[in-house]
C-alpha cells in the first residue's frame, strides 16, 4: 500500500493554529461585505461636487522646467453680501500662493517628505478681503498638474453652498505680467483654463492614490456612484497610550453601533503639552486587510485634530505607513475621514482640542464594489479552502472604481494583474460592469498607438482576458463593440516584429514580464518570453474574432501565431528547454509553443525545481506563479502544483496573511515578513499585502479540482475534468449565463473510484472527462452504464451531457 503523505495534515494543523493566534476571521466571513444583501450606494446619499480641476492649456510634450514653471490663475466673481466667515479651499499644487482682492489671503506649501500628491490648504477669509459687488481672486501654483478651488461662508470644515468654485470660467497662464495678482490688472488676454470637470466626474482622478489627500476637503466623497460603502467597529483597540492623560470607555471602539450615551462614549482626557509622536492614541485592528478609510465622529463641543496612519502590517504601522501620518481637523460635533487606503490597523493620535475629547465612534468606512458570491469551492483540505476563500477576497478587495492592481498601491489599472484576478472574478462573481469597463479603459479609443500600460505583454493579456471573459459570460455584443479596437491592437502588436519575424520591440516600449532578474527590463530572457505572451495573444484575439463573425481576421492572426510558433521551436534555445527560467517555459507550455513530447524535458530541467528553495534568479511573483501553476497542470503534474500552493499561498497565510500578497518566497526572512518583501524594483512596506495578481489559486482549483473550463462563449460548450488529486472530497459551482454549474466529488465503492455529481443548468453542454480502469470504455451515469470516447490515452472517458438537471456519474 502506498504511503499517504502527512504534508496536508501537517498544514491544516498549522493552518488552525496561525488562525487562532492571528484572531482572523473564520472560514466563509474573511469578506466583511459578503451577505450584504442591500447595499448602499454612493449614488443613494452623494452627488458629485461641482468644482471642476482646472489647469492650463500645456502642450503634449513638455520639458521638465516647462513641467515644474509656476501656473497663474484668475477669476472674477460676485457677491451681493459678504459674509461673516469664509473658508477658501485651495488644493492641487505642492505649493499655492492666494491673493483676493489683491492682498495676500494664503501662503501654503506640503511638506517636503508628505507621501501625498494633492494637499487641501486652506485659510479663513471674510470681510477684509471679501467685498459686496465684484471680486477677483488669482492663484499662483507650483509643482503640480491641476488645481481646484473653493470658498465656503462658514467656519474651517462646515458645509455650506459655495460662494465661488473653480470652473470653466476662469483664466490661466503660464507667463503672467507684473502686477497679475492686483484686482485691477487686465487679465482679457488670457486665455481660458483647461477645465476637467467635477473633482468626482472621472474615475482616472481616483487612480494612483492621486486623489488620498483630498479626504478633508469638504463634501468630498471620492468614490464612483456604483460603489457601495458599510460601517463597520474595530475588533480589537490595542497599543493604547494615553500620555499624562487618560481614556475612557476603550471598549465602545469595538461596538457594532455609535454611541448613543455621553457617558458611554470613549472619551479622551488630554493634557495640552502633549504633541506629536508624544500625544496619546490608540491603535485599531480590523481584524483582516480591508479597504476604505477610517470615520470619527467627534462629539466634542470645541473643535479637535487628531492624527491618522494605517498599516497593511503591525510593522508598516509602527515603522513606515505608506501614506505617512496625517492631520485631521474636526469640527465640533461633526465627522470627518483619513484618506482611501488598504491596511488592516489604524492609528489614531489626539492632537489637540479641549481637555475632554469625546468621540461618538472611530470605527471603519468599508468602501467596496457590491458583488454576490456565486462561485463556491470547498474541499477536505481546510488549508486550499481558506486559499480559495483569500484568493477572491484578494480580487474583491481589488474591485474598486476600476479593477485596481491593489487598493493600497498602485490602485490603478494593471493589464497583467487584471489577467489574474479577471479569472477570479469571472468564476466567482459572474461580474460584467466592472470587467468590461477596465478592459475598455485599458485599451484605450483609436488609433491604438502604445502597448497596453506601454507594455508589449500587458496587451497580449488584454486578449486572453477578454477570451477568459467571454467564455464565462457569454457578452459577444460587448466583445463585437471591441472588433475595432482588437484589430487596431493586434496590428501593432504585429509591427514588432520585423520581415524575419523576429522581436524588436519597435516602439522601444518596456518588455517587462515579471519582477525576477533579466526579467522585468529589455534583456533577450524577457523579449523570448513576451513573444510567447504574443503567440497565445494572437491565438485568443484569433478565437475571439471567429466569435463574432471575422473569420478572416481570425485565420490570419491564428496563421502568424503559427508562424512564431514555428520559428521559436526551431530555435537553438529550446533544445532541452525553453532557457533555465520557470516564467518562460511556464509560457512556453501555456501559449502552445511547447510540444507534448517536450513536457519530459521542460520538467526534468526546470519546472520540477518549483517548490525547491530557491535563489535569484528563480524568484517568482504570485502574478506569474499562476501561469506555472497552469503549466504544471497541463503537463500533469497537478499533484505537484497542489502541493507548491500549499507551500507558497499556504506559506503567506501561515505568516498571517488575509489577503495575497504582491510578492512571496518562502526562504525570505520571517522576523518581519513585510519589510522583507520585494516587487517593483525594490523592498519593503511599500509592497503591497492585498494584490489581485496574485490571487490565482482560487481560479486553479476550480479548473483542476472541480474541473470546470467552458470552451464556448457562455458556457455553451463545457469540459469538466475533475481530479480530487490528493482530497477525500471536494464540491463547488461556478456561475453560467444559465444559473450554476455544481460539481461535487467523492470517493465511491470498493476500489474508491472517483464518483462526480454534476447540477447542469439548462443551455450548457459538457463534456465530462471521467476517470476509468484501464480498458474500460463505459461510465456509469445515473447508475446505468453509458459508453464514451476514450481520452488521455484510455485513462478517462469522455461523457457528452447536454439536458439540463443531476447526474451522477462513476468509472467503472
Amino acid at each position: 500500500m502506498p504511503r499517504r503523505s502527512i504534508l496536508p495534515f501537517l498544514l491544516l494543523v498549522a493552518f488552525t493554529a496561525v488562525v487562532v493566534a492571528q484572531n482572523t476571521p473564520p472560514p466563509g466571513q474573511l469578506d466583511p461585505t459578503r451577505g450584504i444583501d442591500h447595499p448602499v450606494l454612493f449614488s443613494s446619499f452623494h452627488q458629485p461636487l461641482p468644482e471642476q480641476y482646472v489647469w492650463t492649456h500645456d502642450p503634449a510634450q513638455q520639458t521638465d522646467q516647462q513641467e515644474a514653471a509656476p501656473r497663474y490663475f484668475r477669476v472674477h466673481f460676485h457677491l451681493d453680501t459678504v459674509p461673516t466667515v469664509a473658508t477658501l479651499y485651495v488644493a492641487g499644487p505642492r505649493v499655492v500662493n492666494v491673493w483676493v482682492n489683491g492682498q495676500q489671503a494664503g501662503r501654503f506649501a506640503a511638506e517636503p517628505f508628505s507621501r501625498l500628491k494633492t494637499h487641501v490648504f486652506y485659510a479663513q477669509i471674510g470681510q477684509g478681503l471679501l467685498h459686496a459687488g465684484d471680486n477677483v481672486m488669482a492663484i499662483e501654483g507650483e509643482d503640480g498638474d491641476q488645481l481646484v478651488a473653493k470658498i465656503l461662508p462658514e467656519a474651517a470644515m462646515e458645509p455650506a453652498p459655495a460662494l465661488l468654485i473653480s470652473d470653466e470660467n476662469w483664466k490661466a497662464t503660464t507667463q503672467a505680467a507684473q502686477g497679475w495678482q492686483s484686482a485691477g490688472f487686465d487679465d482679457s488676454s488670457w486665455p481660458a483654463v483647461d477645465a476637467e470637470g467635477s473633482i468626482e466626474g472621472n474615475i482616472d482622478f481616483f487612480q494612483w492614490n492621486d486623489d488620498a489627500g483630498m479626504y478633508d476637503w469638504p463634501g468630498y466623497e471620492g468614490a464612483s456612484p456604483f460603489l457601495a460603502h458599510v460601517y463597520l467597529p474595530a475588533v480589537k483597540a490595542q497599543d493604547a497610550y494615553a500620555a499624562s492623560g487618560s481614556f475612557q470607555n476603550v471598549a465602545a471602539l469595538t461596538s457594532a453601533s455609535p454611541s448613543q450615551d455621553v457617558a458611554q462614549e470613549f472619551t479622551v482626557h488630554l493634557v495640552p503639552e502633549t504633541a506629536g509622536e508624544s500625544a496619546p492614541g490608540i491603535t485599531l485592528d480590523f481584524g483582516r486587510e480591508v479597504t476604505g478609510r477610517v470615520q470619527i465622529i467627534s462629539d466634542t463641543d470645541a473643535p479637535a485634530r487628531v492624527s491618522i496612519a494605517y498599516g497593511e502590517s503591525w510593522d508598516e504601522l509602527e515603522d513606515e505607513p505608506y501614506l505617512g501620518v496625517n492631520e485631521l481637523y474636526l469640527p465640533p460635533h461633526a465627522s470627518g475621514v483619513g484618506p482611501k487606503s488598504a491596511f488592516r490597523y489604524a492609528r489614531i493620535r489626539f492632537l489637540s482640542g479641549p481637555s475632554t475629547l469625546r468621540f461618538r465612534a472611530i470605527r471603519l468606512e468599508d468602501i467596496y464594489y457590491p458583488v454576490h458570491y456565486r462561485g463556491s469551492f470547498e474541499s477536505s483540505d481546510a488549508l486550499l479552502n481558506r486559499i480559495w476563500e483569500t484568493g477572491v477576497y484578494t480580487s474583491h478587495l481589488c474591485m474598486q472604481d476600476d479593477i485596481w492592481d491593489a487598493p493600497k498601491r498602485d490602485r490603478g489599472r494593471w493589464m497583467g494583474d487584471t489577467d489574474v484576478s479577471g479569472r477570479v472574478i469571472d468564476m466567482a462573481f459572474g461580474d460584467h460592469f466592472l470587467v468590461q469597463d477596465t478592459l475598455t479603459r485599458l485599451i484605450g479609443p483609436l488609433p491604438i498607438t502604445q502597448p497596453v500600460n506601454g507594455i508589449p505583454g500587458y496587451s497580449s493579456f488584454w486578449f486572453t482576458e477578454l477570451a477568459d471573459y467571454l467564455r464565462h459570460s457569454g457578452q459577444v455584443q460587448y466583445v463585437s463593440a471591441m472588433h475595432d479596437r482588437m484589430l487596431g491592437l493586434l496590428q501593432y502588436m504585429n509591427e514588432d516584429f520585423n520581415a524575419q519575424n523576429q522581436f524588436i520591440n519597435h516602439s522601444h516600449d518596456w518588455p517587462y514580464v515579471d519582477w525576477a532578474l533579466d526579467l522585468d527590463h529589455d534583456t533577450p530572457e524577457s523579449r523570448e518570453t513576451t513573444v510567447l505572451e504574443y503567440i497565445r495573444a494572437f491565438r485568443a484575439g484569433a478565437w475571439l474574432l471567429r466569435q463574432i463573425g471575422d473569420t478572416a481576421n481570425a485565420d490570419h492572426y491564428a496563421q502568424r501565431a503559427d508562424q512564431l510558433a514555428d520559428l521559436a521551436r526551431s530555435s537553438d534555445w529550446t533544445a532541452d528547454s525553453y532557457g533555465p527560467r520557470w516564467q518562460t517555459n511556464a509560457m512556453a507550455v501555456i501559449s502552445g509553443v511547447a510540444q507534448p513530447e517536450q513536457y519530459a524535458s521542460i520538467w526534468q530541467n526546470v519546472l520540477s525545481q518549483v517548490g525547491q528553495k530557491t535563489f535569484r534568479p528563480n524568484v517568482i511573483t504570485p502574478y506569474y506563479g499562476s501561469y506555472v501553476l497552469d503549466a504544471m497542470a497541463e503537463m500533469h503534474h497537478r499533484a505537484q502544483a497542489l502541493a507548491w500552493i500549499r507551500e507558497y499561498w499556504g506559506g503567506m497565510i501561515a505568516e498571517g496573511a488575509t489577503s495575497f500578497w504582491e510578492a512571496y518566497d518562502p526562504a525570505w526572512p520571517k522576523d518581519d515578513p513585510h519589510v522583507d518583501l520585494q516587487a517593483d524594483d525594490t523592498a519593503g512596506y511599500r509592497i503591497s499585502l492585498a494584490h489581485g495578481w496574485s490571487s490565482g489559486p482560487a481560479f486553479w482549483l476550480m479548473e483542476q479540482v472541480l474541473g470546470i473550463r467552458p470552451t464556448a462563449p457562455g458556457f455553451a460548450e463545457t469540459t469538466i475534468r475533475p481530479d480530487l488529486i490528493d482530497l477525500a472530497w471536494a464540491r463547488g459551482a461556478e456561475p453560467t449565463p444559465h444559473g450554476l454549474l455544481g460539481v461535487d466529488l467523492s470517493k465511491a465503492g470498493s476500489n474508491q473510484s472517483l464518483q462526480v455529481g454534476i447540477d447542469l443548468p439548462a443551455g450548457v453542454r459538457a463534456t465530462v472527462l471521467v476517470p476509468v480502469a484501464a480498458g474500460h470504455d463505459s461510465v456509469l451515469v445515473n447508475g446505468k452504464a453509458e459508453r464514451g470516447t476514450s481520452a488521455e490515452n484510455g485513462a478517462r472517458v469522455a461523457i457528452v451531457l447536454d439536458q439540463a438537471g443531476h447526474y451522477t456519474l462513476r468509472g467503472e
